[in-house]
């Protein structure tokens, strides 16, 4: 298994590699211990607002449906953690040149053998590495919404997903093509967050190389969350008025744009809502794949980023 992924992993994200063993070392001292107490205290925040929100928020309909209530009352506890993960990326990776220079390192490393391109690639690494708790408990709760999709799946004597697709506008031709869409569905659920996450990281890498003016970054940053957060909060307002609304106005594109920058897939990882897009959205049922070519376009364009963060490292210092 070590040696499949040594195989699939790019040499600079491999365990062995001098620089990522760098970078590494600032957060191996109790690095376990630490991971613990972080999740720990994560999981009791969301847990906690979990329980807050949906005894709030909760409607007779979804008491009567377990994995409806859990989906409501997790929904925008862990949007909010998405973001506040996705803003700490940013930050992480707009400080990665001004930390290394402070240090006075900067130079030093980007004289070895490596270059500036593998530095910088070893500190996007570390960036997921500090952010893994969050991380990991964004993963952890949509498996939790996955497992309830699964067991939905199983309702009318298992011939809920014909249903839905029946239903869908317009209806899909063949019972199988249900259960692709929504094993891809799932699929992008649980990819979106990491590529957002990669993303944004390496736009901030990016941001630290190209702007040396701390002043300036700093504008360009809290631009940037504003944005990111402004996005999110009206695409869900304007998201739950049309799931409970009877109107038929619901548009593909603003539906695209925030499942895939908005709420990263989460609305994919409900059986209800995304039956609700396949029926209420024509050709709704075409976002898993769209968002999956996001997924694959996020991976390319965080990739690119780099190599020009790198380039411009090298002419600039």
């Amino acid at each position: 298994m070590r040696k499949l992924s040594n195989w699939l992993l790019p040499p600079w994200a491999q365990p062995e590699h001098q620089l990522l063993q760098y970078e590494l070392a600032h957060f191996r001292a109790g690095s376990r211990r630490r991971l613990l107490v972080q999740l720990a205290l994560l999981s009791l925040l969301l847990g906690g607002s979990a329980i807050v929100y949906g005894s709030v928020n909760a409607s007779p309909a979804d008491s009567a449906n377990l994995t409806s209530l859990i989906w409501r009352s997790l929904y925008f506890p862990i949007l909010i953690l998405q973001l506040l993960t996705l803003s700490l990326a940013l930050l992480f990776g707009a400080a990665v040149v001004g930390e290394e220079r402070s240090r006075k390192t900067w130079d030093n490393l980007r004289a070895t053998e490596f270059g500036a391109g593998a530095v910088l690639r070893a500190r996007w690494a570390s960036i997921l590495y500090r952010l893994r708790a969050p991380i990991m408990l964004i993963l952890l709760a949509r498996c939790v919404f996955i497992a309830g999709l699964l067991y939905d799946l199983t309702a009318f004597g298992g011939y809920y997903p014909e249903m839905l697709g029946a239903q869908a506008t317009p209806p899909l031709p063949i019972w199988r093509l249900d259960l692709l869409l929504i094993a891809l569905s799932v699929t992008v659920a649980l990819l979106l967050p990491l590529t957002a996450i990669a993303f944004v990281s390496a736009f901030g890498i990016l941001l630290s190389v190209a702007v040396r003016e701390r002043i300036y970054a700093l504008i360009i940053q809290l631009i940037a969350v504003a944005a990111l957060v402004l996005f999110a909060g009206a695409g869900a307002f304007a998201i739950a008025q049309m799931i409970q609304s009877d109107a038929a106005d619901w548009h593909l594109a603003l539906m695209f744009s925030y499942i895939g920058l908005g709420d990263w897939g989460l609305l994919l990882a409900h059986l209800g809502s995304l039956g609700e897009i396949w029926q209420r959205l024509p050709y709704g049922w075409t976002i898993s794949a769209g968002l999956m070519l996001l997924a694959l376009a996020q991976g390319l364009a965080a990739d690119g980023l780099m190599w020009l963060a790198a380039r411009l490292s090298e002419r600039r210092g």
